[in-house]
């Protein structure tokens, strides 16, 4: 019994020096994984296949946790009720828990549904909102337009954007009442 007890002690003793190590020392992961694949399901039906070669969790801050993306991200959405993929990829990303937001960094692409793009240096996501935003510049192509800015504020599927600060060639439409 005494043997027992003794190593029980000299266990929690361990478990304590780990928690206080961890306290200590805030920049260490919770875990690093290769190859990530995360598959997002609602009612049994895939919505986001997120894959990136290496995700750093950092899940286990008190203050500010987030997954850490360095090389590279894809995002793929599927809306089923009208069969619609969109494709996101970026050279690296964040994703916060409080507030629950993805940061996207470098070469930032979306190609929605329909074939419209948007291609920026750096977005926000709000993914529960489906509302993306940024400040760098960014190239906005729909149909058969191109437009450019810095700074833009849109809808995910492109139907609510605003560019700040905008040029390129847009088709007016001519109202044959004038």
């Amino acid at each position: 019994m005494i043997t027992i007890f003794a190593m029980l002690f000299s266990c929690s003793k361990k478990i304590e020096e780990v928690h206080r190590f961890y306290q200590e020392n805030e920049n260490i992961p919770a875990s690093e994984t290769t190859d990530f694949k995360l598959t997002y399901t609602l009612l049994g039906k895939k919505t986001l296949i997120l894959t990136a070669p290496i995700m750093i969790d950092y899940n286990n801050q008190k203050d500010f946790a987030y997954q850490y993306f360095p090389k590279h991200i894809k995002i793929v959405l599927i809306n089923h009720d009208n069969n619609e993929k969109t494709l996101i990829t970026a050279n690296k990303a964040y994703i916060y828990k409080n507030p629950d937001m993805a940061e996207l960094i470098g070469d930032v692409h979306i190609i929605g549904a329909d074939g419209s793009s948007l291609t920026t240096g750096q977005l926000y996501w709000d993914e529960f909102n489906r509302h993306i935003f940024g400040n760098d510049k960014t190239i906005l192509r729909q149909n058969d337009e191109q437009i450019s800015g810095y700074g833009f504020d849109s809808s995910l599927d492109f139907k609510n954007v605003r560019l700040s600060k905008i040029n390129g060639i847009l088709k007016v439409r001519q109202n044959k009442n004038l």
